[in-house]
């Protein structure tokens, strides 16, 4: 029987709160797989081997960057779990800001506090799967489950978040002169936002190949301005 983990950095939980949601398909991958640690459900006690780790949450802290580089070693196959772990999300707007002014605003004492370059697990450590989302779709991870389980490495297929979103059916933001991401942005998400009548901020980051001269093109056709555009892209950690 295969050993799994869930390792959780620095986060708010929410990836691992979609894995504890899928309530009787977890209990199905646990007929399959022996759940070695993971924090929601069950108590961490130290870093063993594994045969799949997913990591949750970014390396914001030095302690955090060397429990990464430790679990590393133990296990065959690593997924970055979420936008945080992929991306860095949202601690990586400081990295855009003067985060060491901004710090002497948030702590009275800074000497001990961490204050790094907010970068995602694979500046650090090799990653064999990225699994974006802010929080992940917790069926597209049963799916990934199953694709390593049978030692095969996933491929999230390149169509954009405009993609599901004209399957939905929904109104697009684009042509009513609003930020959405959706061209540009690795969909998967089932244009969840979209269906909300609320725009993409791309916490799937971008394509591997995103038209972006055209979306600038487009921004400017309806009066959008630039920066408000490069603003957005910066919620999730993404950069031109």
């Amino acid at each position: 029987m295969k050993k799994i983990a869930v390792f959780s950095l620095t986060s708010c939980s929410g990836c691992q709160m979609e894995i504890a949601n899928l309530g009787k398909k977890l209990l199905d991958i646990l007929k399959f797989v022996k759940i070695e640690d993971f924090p929601l459900i069950k108590e961490k006690k130290g870093i063993k081997k594994y045969d799949i780790v997913f990591i949750e949450g970014g390396p914001v802290t030095k302690k955090n960057i060397k429990e990464l580089k430790e679990i590393r070693k133990q296990t065959k196959f690593l997924v970055a779990l979420g936008t945080c772990a992929c991306l860095g999300c949202i601690p990586k707007i400081k990295n855009f800001k003067e985060k060491n002014k901004i710090i002497k605003n948030v702590y009275q004492f800074i000497e001990k506090i961490d204050n790094l370059e907010i970068k995602p697990l694979k500046d650090y450590v090799q990653i064999d799967f990225e699994l974006p989302g802010c929080p992940i779709d917790k069926n597209e991870f049963v799916w990934i489950v199953c694709q390593l389980l049978n030692e095969k490495i996933p491929q999230i297929s390149q169509k954009p978040v405009c993609y599901e979103c004209q399957l939905e059916e929904n109104e697009c933001l684009l042509q009513k002169g609003k930020i959405c991401l959706g061209p540009l942005i690795l969909g998967g998400c089932n244009a969840v936002c979209l269906k909300s009548c609320l725009p993409c901020d791309g916490c799937r980051g971008f394509l591997k190949e995103p038209k972006i001269e055209n979306y600038i093109k487009l921004l400017e056709k309806n009066k959008i301005n630039k920066k408000d555009f490069e603003e957005t892209l910066e919620k999730f950690g993404n950069k031109l």
